[in-house]
């Protein structure tokens, strides 16, 4: 509920801070004292549009604050908690409109969009009157009350889980068919470059081979020029390493008898003459093995260049081309399956279908037979408000979709998860003429009226704890007034109402009264906002009833009006 309010250089409010009470609060004051002003300023703090004219002159900026209770609202605490913001018991808003044309939002201090405050504010207060704060004129939110007031949540969310399901297996289906019809444009190029690889034979670290050995065969004639003088060094020239080694080792082993040390460094020598004579061995028998092949070079050059072409294509190694060559293969494989997932999932999809249709088509019958009951109850609500000839209508239609999820007597529409009706309020306010939206009705105190009926039906199930009502009383008098007045009180054993009127029948059935005067200081004109008193609501109700001129009697009829308010409010509490 609202606490508090603080404007602050909006039009005649230069500094004003009002505390509201939970119950009927009552506002009333002469015309032009100000209390279309306190009534903008609310909406301007609940992210309706704003003008630069508001701010006060000789000031840069106005400025409206609010306070606002929401311990008992989950939802927007959810909300807040979304969009990063973190807060209590208590919910702060802040609107600053500057003379530039500029404005600012803040929630918690935090500065935020006016959209996001706008959004908040649908949380916390509608505004009914000649504002457009009213969240039932908004055709929106016709099929949220008319599902709020028909306790329809359970079989809602069983509609939108089988929205999701239906949704999830048509992504899937289209994905799968997306996927083929892709592996059906790729698939002879696949088999082709599949084909290629598998011809292609490859082993892995064959291409390392195949370069050593070209190099081989590319430097044959160098390794065997070399090969000839090791020859020839080692044992073929006149004067050649194993003869001299040989002799060498003859000297060493006439000289090991003479000392230990002198036998070690003959042995050593000797294990050095085998590796030499090993060596020398093994040089001759490798060039021997050698032959120059021309033919067997122009294969490992094709060999590589194949290679070389397949890396460019599939990968920079072997392996990736194998890979890649595994990845084909599950591609064609993949081609085989893709039939049968089709079907399966066609199947899953239609399953989902029929599910998500059965559930549309309960929700549906529910809504119809609400529909007719909140017609009925609105019509008896009307008659008490002083409004017996308007015709009310709840209109449940459906939008044909070529596309949509729904059918119907051989039509398709569109559905969502909330189900397929297009739910909007209508209304005939005389006879003979023809039912209009809501939203077109163009007398304020006929809406407000219409709104209180509304209100009225929903107030267990309405989430906005706080209501306003502006301009109410607007063409009734007597006992219809008495009446609004004991809606009203009625109402606000659920709610939190501000009640903007001139009617007594109205101000008497408040719990909390507030006095809006305008009074000239020092050359400004100036609006301020008072809590009465008891003493003084009584005065003011007789005002309301006497005019300037208030006499005992009015007195004493105000008295008693107010007395039969807090009797009818104690017996509807």
């Amino acid at each position: 509920m609202l606490k508090y309010l603080k404007i602050r250089h909006f039009a005649l409010a230069d500094d004003l801070a009002i505390e509201f009470q939970p119950g009927l609060n009552i506002l009333t004051g002469e015309t032009g004292a100000g209390k279309s002003i306190l009534v903008g300023a609310i909406a301007a703090v609940l992210g309706e549009r704003v003008y630069t004219e508001v701010i006060r002159t000789g000031s840069d900026k106005a400025m409206v604050q609010a306070v606002f209770d929401i311990q008992h609202l989950p939802e927007l605490a959810k909300l807040l908690q979304e969009k990063g913001i973190e807060t209590g018991d208590e919910l702060y808003l802040r609107r600053e409109v500057f003379r530039k044309g500029n404005s600012r939002a803040f929630i918690n201090d935090i500065p935020v969009t006016v959209n996001t405050l706008a959004e908040v504010g649908d949380y916390l207060m509608d505004i009914h009157g000649q504002h457009t704060h009213q969240s039932l004129l908004k055709r929106d939110t016709h099929r949220q009350f008319l599902d709020t007031l028909g306790k329809l949540s359970p079989l809602l969310n069983q509609v939108s889980e089988a929205y999701t399901e239906v949704k999830s297996r048509f992504q899937q289906l289209n994905e799968l068919l997306k996927r083929k019809e892709e592996l059906e444009s790729q698939y002879e190029l696949f088999q082709f470059q599949y084909k290629e690889i598998e011809d292609a034979g490859l082993t892995p670290g064959e291409d390392e081979e195949l370069e050593k050995e070209r190099h081989l065969l590319m430097n044959l004639e160098k390794i065997f020029e070399v090969s000839a003088k090791l020859n020839e060094l080692f044992s073929e020239g006149e004067v050649n390493l194993l003869e001299m080694t040989a002799e060498a080792e003859r000297r060493l082993e006439e000289l090991a008898g003479y000392s230990d040390e002198l036998e070690k460094i003959a042995e050593e020598f000797s294990s050095a003459r085998i590796v030499l004579e090993e060596s020398a061995r093994s040089v001759q028998e490798f060039a021997s093995r050698l032959e120059f092949d021309p033919q067997r070079l122009e294969e490992v050059e094709q060999r590589l260049s194949l290679i070389e072409r397949l890396k460019k294509k599939y990968g920079a190694t072997i392996e990736e081309i194998l890979n890649h060559q595994q990845q084909l293969k599950q591609s064609l494989e993949l081609r085989e399956n893709f039939d049968f997932e089709i079907q399966e999932l066609k199947k899953e999809y239609q399953d989902a279908l029929t599910v998500f249709r059965d559930r549309v088509r309960q929700l549906s019958q529910q809504r119809a037979v609400i529909a007719r009951e909140i017609e009925e109850k609105m019509e008896a609500n009307l008659i008490d408000l002083g409004m017996p000839k308007t015709r009310f209508q709840v209109r449940l239609s459906k939008q044909e979709d070529p596309a949509g999820l729904f059918e119907e007597d051989g039509k398709t529409y569109f559905a969502d998860q909330y189900g397929v009706d297009q739910v909007e309020f209508f209304i005939s306010p005389n006879p003979g003429e023809d039912f209009k939206p809501l939203a077109k009705i163009a007398s304020g105190g006929e809406i407000s009226r219409i709104m209180l009926a509304l209100k009225s039906i929903l107030a267990e199930n309405d989430r906005i704890p706080t209501l306003v009502f502006d301009e109410i009383d607007s063409g009734v008098s007597g006992r219809i007034a008495r009446a609004v007045g004991r809606s009203i009180q009625q109402l606000s054993n659920s709610h939190q109402i501000l009640c903007i009127t001139h009617l007594p029948q109205i101000a008497s059935y408040g719990t909390s009264h507030f006095s809006v005067e305008k009074y000239v200081e020092d050359g400004r004109t100036f609006t301020r906002i008072v809590p009465l008193t008891e003493e003084e609501r009584i005065e003011e109700v007789a005002r309301l009833m006497a005019g300037e001129k208030v006499s005992d009697m009015a007195r004493e009829s105000a008295r008693q009006l107010i007395e039969e308010g807090k009797a009818e409010g104690a017996s509807q509490s």
